[in-house]
């Protein structure tokens, strides 16, 4: 049986969701992280996602289905929208500082050439939108919260987190949604040492015999990559 911090079982989730209608209600009655709880609730088949609604939707689950929302939520929602046009818009008439700028061209800078993570010998070989994707983000999370939002190098926990892929996207693409294939590092560790500092590179001391076996590389294979 599955528990989350103050050991409460899964079922109990299980009914509070389905009472309270809303994922994020529940991790607020319990004070937990809104991600774990509805990763759990997806395992459990019983979170409302498309994807989990479509393995369903042949075995008789009450719950799946597309969400649709209700006339009076649509009606809140357009209410809202309505009033952030304009002058209404909290961020009318407003611009970066100086300072803000400065900082956001810096930042830009160091994302340039070699530093950039589309760059390996002077050629993009993967696609950002790829990190943009719903099935990424899922697997994103899962890896933040299996790794406890902690840095695999520096030991520390919640900043600016990166997944870091082991094998690269471009010696293994396949490999691209496998948790297994993903570590949570930060911002600096991320280019730093997983990395080596280039991002053609990569830490082959991360890849494990079980990651070699799964996709049929060969550790010495990798070590020339490297080098």
């Amino acid at each position: 049986m599955k528990k989350l911090e103050l050991n409460i079982p899964i079922e109990i989730l299980i009914k509070d969701y389905l009472e309270l209608n809303s994922s994020y209600k529940v991790a607020e009655k319990y004070k937990l992280s809104a991600t774990a709880v509805k990763r759990l609730l997806k395992e459990a088949g019983v979170l409302r996602t498309q994807n989990v609604a479509a393995s369903l939707r042949n075995k008789g689950n009450p719950k799946c289905g597309k969400y649709v929302r209700s006339k009076e939520h649509k009606e809140k929602l357009s209410n809202l929208a309505s009033n952030r046009i304009g002058i209404t818009n909290p961020f009318f008439g407003k611009t970066h500082s100086d300072e803000v700028k400065k900082h956001l061209s810096e930042e830009a800078k160091l994302r340039t050439g070699e530093r950039n993570p589309n760059y390996k010998d002077g050629k993009y070989f993967r696609r950002p939108r790829d990190y943009k994707i719903a099935e990424f983000t899922s697997v994103r999370n899962f890896v933040y919260n299996r790794d406890k939002y902690t840095c695999h190098y520096c030991k520390l926990m919640g900043g600016h987190l990166h997944a870091h892929h082991i094998i690269p996207f471009w010696v293994k693409p396949e490999a691209f949604l496998d948790d297994k294939n993903l570590i949570t590092v930060c911002s600096n560790c991320h280019f730093i040492k997983a990395h080596k500092g280039n991002w053609s590179l990569f830490d082959e001391t991360l890849v494990t015999d079980f990651l070699l076996k799964r996709y049929s590389l060969h550790r010495e294979r990798l070590n020339l990559l490297t080098a």
